[in-house]
């Protein structure tokens, strides 16, 4: 799911002028829609399951997950960016617009839930 997530992720980014390193830009980008994602399920589960813990541990927690995110996507996505370029640059055209739909809306929810989810939360710091 991933890999073609990467793939329009990077083939979208290209398209802006001063980005110099498309390939790069969508792995940062991607690990930061998957820290959204975990952390609006953490909110979820932690409004019923009432786990407190010390702002400070928050912060430690947050940089580990950024840290393992991006062991586990360098060597499924940017490492093998080529492979991947090439795997999704053949496909259908329906293919290729649904591949493009399916992108903006994970992007737009993942972003658009996490501000939902976390906005009651930043009232309350």
């Amino acid at each position: 799911m991933f890999e073609e997530l990467y793939y329009w992720m990077a083939t979208r980014l290209s398209k802006i002028k001063s980005n110099d390193n498309p390939p790069f830009n969508a792995y940062f980008l991607i690990m930061i829609l998957q820290i959204f994602n975990i952390g609006t399920l953490y909110v979820i589960v932690n409004y019923y399951i009432k786990v407190h813990l010390p702002k400070n541990t928050y912060i430690y927690i947050g940089l580990l997950l950024a840290l393992i995110l991006a062991v586990i996507n360098y060597p499924t996505l940017y490492k093998r960016r080529k492979e991947i370029f090439e795997k999704f640059e053949n496909m259908e055209l329906n293919r290729k617009k649904k591949g493009l739909i399916y992108f903006w809306l994970y992007v737009c929810l993942s972003t658009i839930i996490f501000m939902l989810v976390t906005s009651p939360l930043v009232r309350h710091i």
